[in-house]
């Protein structure tokens, strides 16, 4: 057994109710809870190497924290590591949303936010390089590997405000939060969601209900003939029109792929492999 197994309904239904929330009421996460999420964060195994560092912090009254988050709520969350290296770029997305997904469990509303306001995050969050560029970006810390230990992404942390919702955010929740591909969708070499074991349909069911930029889902699974082992991976080529570093929401389908798994206790070896320009999330059965 583990927390994840023991805890099958609470993961299942973090995973199921989840929605980016972009409008909050302006009040902190109570303390106990922000014990609750810290205490996770340090207790979860991670199940391979990575450097990426969680940082909690209060966000300032009044000052926009990214684009499309002009009124924050006080509480949010940065994701860290060495951008120079693009695995730990893409583990920030399976380390990050085991954190947010906890939150989510316990009632804390988050979303990932990239095109984060970088001045303002590079004042209030501690123990990040300062981007020393002659073309700063205004949101983000850039394109590309860019060397030094900085935020690849952020959250807020908090709780529902539907009178700040825009309209543009008002047709993400309702209709953009919901909609998924479907498995075959998602499949490559033939494989369909028939052919599998119960075990892995679930799992993968899991790995298909994961946010992505613009819910663009641009993940593909690659499982081999006897099951054993499944690729999880970036479409060949794809780039994001907005969205620099879109490595990070293959690392988020992977967490929810692993998790799907641990919730049945199926125990596997994962391994991030670099393949060209992009990262395979490689998972072997045990």
């Amino acid at each position: 057994m583990n927390m994840f197994s023991e805890n099958k309904n609470f993961w299942e239904n973090a995973i199921n109710s989840r929605r980016s929330v972009r409008s909050y009421k302006r009040m902190p996460v109570s303390p106990e809870t922000m014990v609750k999420i810290k205490s996770f964060d340090s207790e979860i195994a991670i199940p391979f190497s990575h450097s990426v560092r969680i940082e909690y912090f209060k966000t300032r009254e009044g000052k926009q924290l990214a684009n499309h988050l002009k009124k924050p709520p006080e509480d949010a969350v940065a994701f860290i590591t060495d951008t120079s290296n693009i695995l730990n770029i893409t583990a920030v997305g399976f380390v990050g949303e085991l954190a947010l997904l906890y939150a989510q469990g316990l009632g804390v509303s988050n979303c990932w936010f990239g095109h984060y306001i970088l001045d303002e995050i590079e004042q209030i969050v501690p123990n990040i390089d300062i981007l020393k560029q002659s073309n700063r970006p205004r949101v983000g810390y850039g394109k590309g590997n860019v060397n030094g230990i900085h935020a690849v992404c952020i959250s807020p942390l908090g709780y529902f405000e539907p009178d700040g919702m825009r309209l543009l955010d008002r047709f993400a929740s309702t209709v953009m939060s919901f909609k998924r591909k479907s498995l075959n969708e998602l499949f490559t070499d033939n494989i369909s969601e028939t052919s599998l074991p119960d075990s892995l349909k679930f799992a993968f069911d899991m790995a298909r209900k994961a946010p992505s930029a613009g819910n663009t889902q641009h993940w593909r699974f690659k499982v081999s003939t006897d099951f054993k082992t499944i690729d999880i991976v970036k479409i060949k080529g794809y780039t994001h029109f907005k969205w620099e570093h879109c490595d990070v929401d293959i690392g988020i389908c992977a967490a929810h792929f692993w998790i799907g798994l641990s919730m049945q206790n199926i125990n596997c070896e994962l391994n991030q492999v670099l393949e060209d320009d992009s990262v395979t999330w490689r998972f072997k059965l045990l």
